[in-house]
């Protein structure tokens, strides 16, 4: 099934696709799992796009170049299956980087499912990752959720090193703050992947029970790119991992729910300090809670048990009184989930680059927040000529654009950018098959500075 071709904003021309893996796996037996690479060109002049594939030893199993340049401003999507040889295609895991002589995004679709175009029940699972540029690799890594038969979920951890032969070491803190175990993946090479299995990992040193919601630290002598799927067996929800430059004192969350049309969410914030810090979360309908946070362990706030009324939507402001912290917001209705980052702060004007209304049955549902101090005007201009407005939007607060009942074209998949009048803004996308309720059939993004 063909995806839209739009994704997010990167500073340079080489991308680390840190959790492409599995990309296709067809020997365990369960579901086929296939990936969709989305690159677009962010340049003025046409970019020409190189995909290197490295197995889980670090090894270059296919260069893929593409003699199709992209146009200034456009995107393509390279389905991997498509790409890959034959030789490789039915067992491949791994990671890849993507390259280019002109300013590139990349994002990462990962798809779960049986049957033709893996569109059939049962086991329909749907992620999202954005490449990391190289100039945003570390050292130390920061994954605020991490699980192990909480409510039914596991997690895989995906970390590429992006330098030299080194180990790499995972640190596991729990919600109270202590560190209770580590694992360390021995001489990683270049470009190879350590991927970490929570329902099957055996640490070095300590042991997860069955039960354990918290978070990780990975570091390294050298640099990494990350990224981390939780699942069950029905619903994927997956994240980009952080750097402490990622962190902040005051994050946003535009898109928060309880109860609305079935979605409920969660903000799980982890402290990237050496000390502790209160975490306090102000919602817009007025409600405030606070919890601690260990340096490297986890909070959880979870909005359908603070209060909020049935049928909420709405946006949140989260603040650490003493360390910077880091937060991945959960959106779940039991059948479909993802997530999205939260965010330190935001610009006058955003970029929507993947709007869609029936385009192969998903529609798009944006969110923007005005994360200023005054109120603000918010106008949003489609690129099929429409448009949309908010007048008046407060501080702390966020307006949703259905874009299915804005009158754009049935399969119709564009861009969309966000203008404020008087503060800087941020926003979300949640890109939903609402006709669809036999598997996981959504997929969130954060919006982009220009």
């Amino acid at each position: 099934m063909k995806r839209s071709k739009l994704l997010k904003l990167a500073m340079i021309a080489v991308l680390i696709v840190a959790g492409l893996t599995p990309a296709v796996v067809s020997g365990d037996g369960s579901d086929p799992w296939v990936a969709g690479i989305q690159v677009a060109n962010l340049d003025t002049q046409p970019a020409t796009v190189t995909i290197d594939f490295y197995d889980t030893s670090g090894a270059l199993v296919h260069t893929y170049y593409d003699t199709t340049p992209i146009a200034a401003g456009g995107a393509e999507t390279y389905y991997v299956p498509t790409i890959l040889p034959d030789s490789v295609v039915t067992t491949f895991r791994g990671s890849a980087v993507v390259s280019s002589e002109r300013n590139i995004a990349a994002i990462v679709n990962e798809n779960a499912g049986s049957g033709a175009g893996y569109d059939q029940p049962p086991g329909i699972l749907r992620g999202r990752y954005t490449g990391i540029r190289a100039a945003a690799t570390a050292t130390a890594l920061y994954m605020p959720v991490a699980v192990k038969g909480f409510y039914s979920f596991n997690s895989q951890l995906v970390v590429q090193n992006a330098g030299a032969t080194a180990a790499i070491t995972f640190e596991f803190f729990n919600q109270a703050g202590a560190s209770i175990a580590t694992y360390v993946a021995s001489s990683v090479a270049a470009n190879a992947s350590a991927i970490v299995e929570l329902d099957t990992l055996v640490p070095t040193t300590g042991s997860i029970p069955s039960g354990f919601n918290g978070s990780v630290k990975v570091t390294s002598s050298s640099n990494l790119a990350g990224m981390v799927n939780n699942m069950t067996s029905s619903v994927l929800q997956t994240y980009n991992a952080f750097t402490a430059s990622d962190g902040g004192t005051t994050l946003y969350a535009p898109a928060l729910f309880h109860n609305f049309y079935g979605y409920i969410s969660s903000i799980q914030v982890q402290n990237v300090g050496s000390v502790s810090t209160n975490v306090t979360v102000t919602y817009s309908d007025g409600i405030v809670v606070t919890k601690t946070a260990g340096p490297n362990s986890s909070a959880m706030f979870v909005q359908n048990a603070e209060g909020h009324a049935s049928g909420w939507s709405g946006s949140a402001k989260v603040t650490s009184s003493a360390a910077d912290v880091v937060a991945v917001v959960a959106q779940n209705t039991g059948i479909k989930a993802s997530n999205y980052n939260a965010a330190t702060g935001g610009t006058t004007q955003v970029v929507a680059p993947a709007i869609s209304k029936a385009f192969y049955g998903y529609d798009t549902a944006l969110t923007v927040m005005n994360i200023g101090t005054v109120a603000t005007n918010i106008s949003v201009s489609y690129s099929d000529g429409l448009s949309a407005s908010a007048t008046n939007v407060q501080p702390g607060a966020s307006v949703p654009f259905f874009n299915w009942l804005e009158g754009h074209a049935s399969n119709w998949s564009g861009s969309a950018t966000i203008t404020s009048s008087a503060a800087p803004i941020m926003g979300t996308v949640n890109q939903e098959n609402r006709a669809k309720s036999d598997g996981d059939w959504q997929y969130s993004y954060n919006c982009l500075a220009p």
